[in-house]
C-alpha cells in the first residue's frame, strides 16, 4: 500500500511539473496555426480558420505585432535615395548651415569609405548582413584603397578652417592618408597602419606601410614586432567588439569630447550611428534641446538619430559631398600620392623585422610620377627664375656703394668756403651719412632673425607648420607643440625682456623699490618671505 502511494505522489508532481510544458506547447501550436491562417488572403480561408481567428483574438494581435517589427526591421535596413530634385534641394539647406557654422564636427562611418572599395557593415552587402545571410565575404585588399572624394571633401573644409574635428569609426586610415592632422581626429575603433609601444611614456607610435593587424586578434594585440627603444612587444591599435580602447592617439576620446562641447553643426556621413548612440556625452544629451549642435545625416539607411536630425539626406556620400561643395563655392582638391604623409612619416622594416609580416605594402610614388615631376620643376624653376629690382633692392648692406642717396649739392658750400680742394662726400661716400645725418636719412640695416628649424620637412612644404601634424618618432606629444604656443612663447620672451629692462632701470634709481613677483603662488616661497618682511 505504502508503494503504490509514493507511485501517486510521484505521478502527480510529475503531472504538476508538466502542466506549465503542455500550456507552452499548446500556445505555441496556436500560434503557428495563427500565422498561418494570417499569410493567407480572405477568399482563401475556411470557414474553421475564420472561427479559430474569432475565438484567439489575443493571439491575433501579437501575431500582428510580430509581424509589424519585422517590417519595420526590414525597412530600416533598405538603401533608400531621394529624388534628384529633393537631393539638390537637400544639399543646398546642408551647405546654406555649414557656411554659417563656426565649428564643425564630422562623425564619419564605413559609408565613406564604400567609392575606395571597402565594404561597410551593415548594408545591403555589408560584412554583417552577407555573415546574418550565410555568405562569402570575400577577400578585399585594403592597401589598394585610397581617400575618396569625401574624404578629401572634408580635407578642404579643414583647409577653409571650418571642419575643427572628425570622429572616425573607420581603420582604414584613410583620413590621416587624406592630410587632416592628427590633432583634429578621432579614430575610436583604431588605425590599421599604426602600432603603438605601451610601455614608453609617452607611447610610442610607428607608422607602417601595411596592415600591422595580421596576427592580432581581440584581447591579443602583439603584433610581433619590437619597440625600437625600450624592446618591448608593440602593439596595434585596433578596439574590437567588447573591448574598450584606452590609448590617447589615435583614439583620442578628449579631443572628441572637447570638439562635442565647442561644436555648433554635427554632420554624420555613411554612419548607421549605432554604435555613437552609446556614447551620450558625443551628442551633448545632458544640455537642453534648444542648445544642442544642429545634426545633418547622410546615409542611405535609417539611423536611430533621425528623430533628432534637423535634415536627414538619402544619398551617398560622395554625390552629396560634391553638390555641397559646389554650393559653398570650395574646390575639392584630387589625392596626390605624392602628398600623402604616410609615406613620409612611415617607419620602415629593419633587416631581422622583414619575417614579421606577409601583407602587401603601399606603392610608394616614384620620381616618374606626374605630381613628383611637376614638384621638381617648380624648384628648378624658383631658383633658376632671375631676382626682380625688388628683390635685389629689398636689403641694403653697407658693402654696397650710396650712388642711389647722393648728398644734396648745398651741403659741398661749407668745405668749399674753408678752401677745401675736394668734398669728402666724394671721396668717400660711405661715410656721407655720418656727416650729413641732418640732411640725409638713410633706411635701417635689415638684420635677418635666425628662422627656427622645422621638426618635419613634409608638414614645413605642405602645411606651412614648424611642428609635425600628424605623429611624433620619439615619442613626444604633438599636441604640447603648435604654431599657437610657439608664437606664445616669442611673446612671453618678449614681456620678460620688457619686465627685466624695467627691473634694471629701477635698481639703477636706489629710491624706488623693487617690484614683487607678479604670481608667486598661493603657498609659494616668494608668498611667505613677503609675509615674513611685513611683520
Amino acid at each position: 500500500m505504502e508503494e503504490v502511494g509514493t507511485e501517486k505522489c510521484l505521478s502527480r508532481r510529475r503531472s504538476a511539473t508538466l502542466k506549465p510544458f503542455r500550456v507552452k506547447d499548446e500556445r505555441v501550436a496556436t500560434f503557428k496555426k495563427v500565422a498561418s491562417i494570417l499569410q493567407k488572403s480572405e477568399t482563401d480561408r475556411t470557414h474553421e480558420e475564420k472561427d479559430i481567428l474569432l475565438s484567439c483574438g489575443d493571439v491575433v494581435k501579437e501575431v500582428n505585432l510580430r509581424q509589424e517589427k519585422r517590417d519595420k526591421v526590414k525597412a530600416r535596413l533598405e538603401e533608400v535615395e531621394d529624388a534628384p530634385d529633393l537631393l539638390e534641394e537637400k544639399c543646398m539647406r546642408l551647405a546654406a548651415a555649414l557656411s554659417r557654422a563656426t565649428s564643425l564636427a564630422v562623425y564619419t562611418g564605413a559609408g565613406i569609405s564604400t567609392a575606395a572599395s571597402i565594404p561597410d557593415y551593415r548594408g545591403t552587402n555589408g560584412v554583417w548582413t552577407r555573415l546574418q545571410q550565410g555568405k562569402d565575404i570575400g577577400n578585399h585588399d585594403l592597401s589598394q584603397a585610397e581617400p575618396t572624394l569625401t574624404h578629401m571633401a572634408l580635407y578642404a573644409l579643414y583647409k577653409a578652417r571650418v571642419l575643427k574635428h572628425i570622429v572616425s569609426q573607420n581603420c582604414d586610415g584613410l583620413h590621416l592618408r587624406s592630410g587632416i592632422p592628427r590633432q583634429l581626429l578621432s579614430e575610436v575603433h583604431g588605425d590599421m597602419y599604426i602600432e603603438v609601444c605601451r610601455t614608453c611614456k609617452p607611447n610610442r607610435e610607428f607608422w607602417r606601410l601595411f596592415d600591422v593587424t595580421e596576427k592580432t586578434a581581440r584581447y591579443s594585440h602583439g603584433t610581433g614586432r619590437l619597440c625600437h627603444q625600450c624592446n618591448s612587444v608593440l602593439q596595434d591599435s585596433i578596439v574590437h567588439f567588447g573591448e574598450r580602447g584606452n590609448l590617447p592617439w589615435p583614439i583620442n576620446w578628449n579631443g572628441a569630447s572637447r570638439a562635442a562641447k565647442q561644436a555648433d553643426i554635427i554632420l554624420c556621413l555613411g554612419s548607421s550611428l549605432k554604435v555613437l548612440k552609446k556614447y551620450p556625452w558625443l551628442w551633448q544629451m545632458d544640455r537642453p534641446v534648444n542648445k544642442r549642435p544642429a545634426l545633418y545625416i547622410v546615409n542611405l539607411q535609417w539611423t536611430p538619430k533621425d528623430e533628432n536630425a534637423v535634415l536627414k539626406i538619402n544619398g551617398r556620400c560622395d554625390e552629396v559631398m560634391k553638390r555641397v561643395m559646389a554650393h559653398l563655392g570650395l574646390e575639392i582638391p584630387p589625392y596626390n600620392r605624392a602628398k600623402d604623409p604616410i609615406f613620409h612619416h612611415a617607419v620602415r622594416l629593419e633587416a631581422n623585422e622583414q619575417s614579421t609580416t606577409s601583407q602587401p605594402c603601399l606603392e610608394e610614388p616614384t620620381l616618374g610620377d606626374n605630381d613628383s615631376k611637376t614638384c621638381l620643376e617648380d624648384k628648378k624653376s624658383d631658383e633658376t627664375m632671375p631676382k626682380t629690382e625688388e628683390d635685389c633692392n629689398s636689403q641694403i648692406t653697407t658693402s654696397e656703394s650710396m650712388t642711389a642717396y647722393p648728398a644734396p649739392f648745398f651741403t659741398a658750400l661749407p668745405f668749399l668756403s674753408m678752401g677745401l680742394p675736394f668734398p669728402p662726400m666724394y671721396m668717400y661716400p660711405h661715410l656721407t651719412p655720418f656727416f650729413y645725418y641732418p640732411f640725409i636719412q638713410v633706411p635701417p640695416l635689415m638684420i635677418e632673425s635666425p628662422k627656427p628649424k622645422p621638426a618635419c620637412s613634409f608638414c614645413m612644404e605642405n602645411e606651412g607648420s614648424l611642428t609635425c601634424l600628424f605623429y611624433q618618432r620619439d615619442g613626444e606629444d604633438p599636441a604640447a607643440t603648435d604654431l599657437s604656443t610657439t608664437e606664445n612663447t616669442e611673446s612671453e620672451v618678449d614681456s620678460n625682456l620688457e619686465t627685466n629692462q624695467e627691473i634694471e632701470s629701477l635698481v639703477l634709481d636706489p629710491t624706488t623699490p623693487l617690484p614683487s613677483a607678479k604670481n608667486p603662488g598661493w603657498f609659494g616661497k616668494g608668498y611667505r618671505k613677503g609675509m615674513r618682511k611685513k611683520r
